[in-house]
């Protein structure tokens, strides 16, 4: 009997996660798929970094989830971050063109 690794508990974490929060994932195995296959994934959609944020959300480490993503740490931080940025400025421009109509 083999002793599982911490990297293979990361790996089926990752793929947990996968399932859980990918609509277009149905079983462990498309899971599995598309952690080897990591140019598959690229995040550059909003749902991507949404997802991003869930799993940060729910305890994740930016390390972790930029293993799921096949990214670094790093990048899954700014990306988060702009993200965050971009729904701030847009939300707070949309109070000030409310303000504006207002005060007309």
């Amino acid at each position: 009997m083999q002793a599982e690794t911490s990297l293979d508990l990361r790996y089926n974490i990752a793929a947990m996660y996968i399932a859980i929060l990918r609509e277009d994932i149905a079983t462990p195995e498309q899971a599995f798929a598309v952690i080897e296959n990591t140019s598959v994934i690229k995040a550059t959609t909003d749902e991507d970094v949404k997802d991003m944020i869930a799993m940060r959300n729910q305890g994740l480490t930016y390390k972790a989830i930029a293993e799921i993503y096949g990214s670094t740490d790093s990048n899954i931080y700014h990306r988060i971050k702009r993200y965050k940025e971009k729904e701030t400025n847009s939300s707070g421009n949309l109070k000030r063109s409310t303000a504006l109509k207002n005060t007309i």
